[in-house]
């Protein structure tokens, strides 16, 4: 074991380094460089754009991402069929014939026991 353990720092610390960081500044210079920045800015007459402007300029991209996406899945639909269909006709056509010992069990067995003995053979 160490002796050497981290303790948290109490709450006044805390509070200290908070206000030192959030703490407005002390140059009184910094206030009067704001003040001119936002007059010239307001005094320009500079349109303010919304966050929504930005979809104006995606909007070709994304529809030609969205018919992509529409294309891809419709292939896949397309080949989750044709590998249904394959495989339909191949358990259709390649199916295994009941064994002898199952038909010769059902016959000599109640239907219900017969039934329990075949799903427990599978």
């Amino acid at each position: 074991m160490t002796d050497h353990r981290w303790t948290p720092p109490s709450e006044y610390e805390v509070t200290e380094s908070l206000r030192a960081i959030y703490a407005a500044p002390s140059d009184p210079g910094y206030w009067s460089a704001l003040e001119s920045r936002i007059l010239a800015h307001v005094a320009r007459g500079a349109q303010v754009e919304g966050w929504w402007s930005a979809f104006g300029e995606m909007a070709r991209p994304a529809l030609a991402a969205a018919a992509i996406l529409v294309l891809v899945a419709g292939a896949a639909v397309v080949h989750t069929q044709r590998l249904d269909a394959r495989n339909a006709y191949a358990s259709v056509i390649s199916a295994a014939p009941p064994s002898i010992e199952t038909a010769a069990r059902s016959s000599s067995v109640a239907d219900g026991d017969a039934t329990l003995d075949y799903m427990l053979s599978h």
